[in-house]
């Protein structure tokens, strides 16, 4: 299917956040590391609950970047960093064992066509192509295979592996952590401040968590500080459920809270740590219970007011 232009432009700008620039010319070694990590954890806190995701796309357990991002000066730098060595978006991270590594692409592979749809360039944005490539899958059918064509041209057939709809995405600026619901963004500095995957697990699962519950539509006709303390609340506790069905341990967000002293937003609009620390414990201790009953229990038996 040929997606129309004016679609793929509108939507690829949904995900790009305001401001976006290219990247920060230092610590494009430091930003391939993180891109890796966040691409293993974002894989599979996507798929272990895509069974009660309300929204679903296909995960090729990718993360995507574009030479775009870095400047003319930087790319040289990046190239070797990721292994790229062409001039369209590109795999910066992969997960291992995803279809995309099985299928046998590899980080700096560029992304050329989607089931022999040639990735289309919109405008002159550092991330429009990785975005148009985000908007491609996400109208395809989740339970259905589909074609890689790398910029070799070279065919690669990857299985189905439907996963809960959002992107990924490491920022040398902006807030530390942010979901616009449909992209989740952490900035560089943050992950590296993070050295226990199990607790940017908990970081990634609670932005996740924003998107799935869509906060980001609730919040849109007006952010009083009840409303947003409510969210952060209801992703916190969601954030438990995403993190054990992804095989993490759920108890890493408390870690995360009682050693990260600094919010990552402002604080006044946020609950206090010790708030959000007893939130976590509950529902842990609720997860547990329900699934001492029933092994196959989600969020949404407990709390069905989650999405609307």
């Amino acid at each position: 299917m040929r997606w129309p232009t004016l679609f793929l432009l509108t939507a690829a700008a949904m995900l790009a956040p305001a401001g976006a620039a290219h990247g920060a010319a230092s610590g494009t070694d430091a930003r391939a590391a993180q891109e890796a990590r966040l691409a293993t954890i974002a894989y599979r806190l996507t798929t272990g609950s895509a069974r009660w995701c309300p929204q679903t796309a296909p995960q090729p357990g990718w993360l995507l970047s574009d030479p775009r991002r870095f400047g003319d000066r930087d790319w040289a730098k990046a190239k070797a960093a990721y292994g790229a060595s062409g001039d369209g978006p590109f795999i910066a991270g992969l997960a291992p064992a995803s279809p995309a590594a099985r299928a046998g692409l590899a980080r700096g592979t560029g992304i050329a066509a989607i089931n022999g749809e040639p990735v289309p360039t919109l405008s002159a944005d550092a991330t429009v192509r990785i975005d148009a490539i985000v908007v491609m899958l996400d109208r395809l059918d989740p339970a259905a295979a589909l074609t890689i064509t790398d910029d070799a041209g070279t065919v690669h057939r990857l299985d189905p592996a439907p996963g809960c709809a959002s992107s990924f995405r490491i920022e040398t600026s902006g807030p530390q952590a942010a979901a616009n619901g449909k992209l989740v963004r952490l900035t560089l500095r943050l992950a590296q401040s993070i050295a226990d995957d199990q607790e940017m697990a908990a970081v990634v699962a609670h932005e996740l968590a924003h998107n799935i519950l869509r906060h980001h539509d609730r919040l849109a006709d007006g952010r009083n500080v009840d409303l947003i303390r409510q969210t952060e609340l209801e992703a916190d506790r969601l954030a438990v459920w995403l993190m054990a069905d992804a095989g993490y341990d759920p108890a890493a967000a408390i870690r995360f809270w009682t050693r990260h002293k600094k919010p990552l937003v402002r604080a006044a609009s946020h609950p206090p740590r010790k708030e959000r620390i007893a939130a976590i414990e509950a529902e842990i201790a609720a997860m547990q219970a329900a699934r001492a009953a029933d092994p196959a229990a989600a969020p949404l038996e407990l709390r069905g007011a989650f999405l609307f």
